[in-house]
């Protein structure tokens, strides 16, 4: 700022050398006398606190008017050209610009001497003004820093009092969530839900601990009774001997079965998605296990209705697909007893493939359909045990099915069949 008020400075003085300039130009036969006569303009140009002087070329003042300025600097000689001279005399700071002038036989300089009273004043006061509003402002930032600080503070004992609830009294605790809409907000919304999601996990957790204990209690118990038989009576009785073996068989089988669908539940859950997977063709994975399955139930009338073109693919590992389509053929072939017909439907469903299986079989009640994903969860429990199922098969279908970011859905009826349907995302080739 003093920088660019100097420079104004300088501006003015240099355009009342062209003034001065411009004046004598226009007179002819300039004389000393006639240029004395100019005194009246050079004081009409004078500005406060400057002093204009013409020399002639020895020095000599011609004319020279001040406006509440003196002047006490040695003479000098006659400049070439335009000159700036900054002097500093009894603690006063001064600008002296010179410049020679020739006006018809006359020759001299044309001075002017500014004290820079006004520019000292000025930036004086900006010096005042510019301290005092960093002061304001640094103190403003302090409360304000002071005021957010304690804001910030207060949330984050908030988020150490909420985890120290956690800790000792459960995952039902959760934030106080403010209004506002800052990144600690953000934080404490994306906070409770992954408390919300920690404690559904254990829920389940804990519900699957619960379920596979019941499970495998019933047949340990069954094998367990019949080894205490056996140690009491078995040993000389052939017929009590040939049921407990027999029945003992039957417990070990779905034992066997129960592990291993606990296996697969657990693979279901970590499975990756390979980065380099290569898509398949839904269609001849389809008809290979539909294949199968006539081979394996011949009493049963399978039906593919494709209206899918050749060049569909989905973006799935082969033998997850082969496996979905295993679990949801094999549930319709256990609770289709009676009418013996099931249809597997492809067809394409915008960014996803829709896989269909069609069964007449006993159907599952509407208030049934949200549970039928969950674990160990059987419509028909007696029912289910006497054919072998866990209540696992739909809970696995879903967790492959929701690694490879699609959909699965089922409508039923009792006493008219299911439908179970898969959306696969299509792969672009």
């Amino acid at each position: 700022m003093k920088q660019w008020l100097l420079n104004e400075e300088e501006k003015t003085m240099k355009k009342t050398i062209e003034e001065i300039e411009t004046y004598y130009e226009e007179k002819r036969n300039i004389s000393r006398e006639s240029i004395r006569e100019g005194q009246p303009l050079l004081e009409k140009l004078n500005e406060k606190y400057q002093v204009i002087r013409i020399l002639d070329d020895k020095g000599n003042v011609m004319v020279s008017v001040s406006n509440h300025a003196s002047v006490s600097l040695l003479p000098a000689a006659q400049p070439k050209r335009l000159e700036i001279e900054y002097h500093l005399v009894n603690d006063e700071r001064s600008i002296v610009l010179r410049k020679p002038f020739h006006f018809g036989t006359a020759s001299g300089t044309i001075e002017i001497i500014r004290h820079l009273v006004k520019v000292q004043h000025m930036t004086n006061m900006l010096f005042i003004m510019m301290t005092c509003i960093g002061i304001i402002a640094m103190v403003m930032s302090a409360l304000i820093g002071m005021f957010i600080a304690q804001h910030f503070v207060g949330r984050l004992q908030s988020v150490t009092k909420t985890m120290m609830d956690i800790k000792n009294k459960g995952f039902e605790q959760r934030m106080d969530v403010p209004a506002s809409n800052d990144e600690m907000t953000q934080l404490m919304i994306m906070f409770n839900k992954m408390m919300d999601e920690i404690q559904d996990s254990f829920e389940q957790q804990k519900q699957f601990v619960e379920d596979a204990s019941h499970e495998l209690r019933t047949p340990i118990a069954i094998l367990e009774g019949h080894l205490s038989l056996l140690n009491r009576w078995g040993k000389n009785n052939r017929d009590i001997l040939e049921e407990s073996l027999q029945a003992a068989s039957q417990e070990v089988v779905r034992l066997k079965k129960l592990v291993l669908e606990l296996l697969d539940l657990s693979k279901a859950e970590a499975i990756a998605v390979p980065l380099d997977l290569q898509p398949i063709s839904p269609s001849e994975a389809a008809e290979q296990v539909v294949k199968n399955f006539r081979v394996l139930h011949p009493s049963f009338h399978f039906i593919v209705d494709n209206e899918l073109e050749e060049t569909v693919h989905v973006r799935m590992a082969k033998h997850h697909l082969e496996q979905l389509l295993l679990i949801l053929m094999d549930n319709a072939v256990k609770y289709s007893q009676q009418n013996k017909k099931i249809m597997v439907c492809l067809k394409e469903e915008g960014k996803y493939v829709s896989i269909s299986v069609v069964d007449k079989g006993i159907g599952i009640p509407r208030d049934e359909l949200e549970k039928v994903f969950l674990r160990f969860y059987r419509v028909d429990k007696v029912r289910s045990r006497e054919k072998g199922g866990a209540g696992l098969g739909l809970a696995i279908a879903k967790e492959i099915v929701d690694k490879y970011s699609g959909q699965i859905s089922i409508q039923s009826e009792v006493g008219a069949g299911t439908t179970v349907e898969l959306f696969i995302p299509k792969a672009v080739l």
